[in-house]
C-alpha cells in the first residue's frame, strides 16, 4: 500500500502519494523530516510552484529526476540561494527545498537553465483547492504549509 501524506496550505488540505518505488531514498528522507510546518513561499522564477525550505544540512539524493515537472508533482531539490534570499552574494550556494507544482506553466530553473528535481510524490486529492489557495496566498501573503504522514 502506498504511503500518503496530508498537505495543508492556508485553509485547504490535499493528499500526496509518495513514490516509494521510484524514489525510495527521497521518500525515506521526506518521511524522516515529518511533521513539517513552515512558512510557504511562492516561487517567483519558476511559475506556479510553492515551496518550503528544509534544514540546510539536508542532503537530497539524486533519484527519479526530471527537468520536465508537471502539475501535481511533489519535488525535492536544491534551489539556488539567490532565488530564496535575493541579497545572497554566492550564486554557487543552494538550499534544499520541498515543493509542489500546481499549473502547467511551471519550469524549475536555476541561474544557468533547468534544474533536475527529484519527483518524490504526486498530489492525488485536493489539487483543485490548492490551485485556488496558492494564488490567493501569493496575492495576500503566504501562510503556513504543514505536511504530515497519514497513518
Amino acid at each position: 500500500m502506498a504511503q500518503k501524506l496530508k498537505l495543508t496550505l492556508g485553509n485547504v488540505e490535499a493528499t500526496i502519494e509518495l513514490r516509494t518505488e521510484d524514489a525510495p531514498e527521497s521518500s525515506k528522507l521526506l518521511k524522516s523530516l515529518l511533521p513539517l510546518q513552515q512558512r510557504a513561499r511562492h516561487s517567483m522564477e519558476n511559475g506556479r510552484e510553492v515551496y518550503i525550505l528544509l534544514d540546510p544540512k539536508t542532503e537530497v539524493p539524486d533519484e527519479n529526476q526530471t527537468i520536465y515537472q508537471t502539475v501535481g508533482d511533489v519535488l525535492l531539490y536544491y534551489k539556488p540561494s539567490v532565488f530564496v534570499e535575493p541579497d545572497w552574494t554566492g550564486y554557487a550556494n543552494q538550499m534544499p527545498v520541498l515543493s509542489w507544482v500546481y499549473e502547467r506553466d511551471t519550469a524549475i530553473m536555476g541561474t544557468y537553465g533547468p534544474i533536475a528535481t527529484n519527483v518524490v510524490g504526486t498530489i492525488i486529492g485536493g489539487l483543485e483547492k490548492l490551485q485556488t489557495e496558492a494564488p490567493r496566498m501569493r496575492r495576500e501573503g503566504m501562510g503556513t504549509m504543514n505536511l504530515s504522514l497519514i497513518e
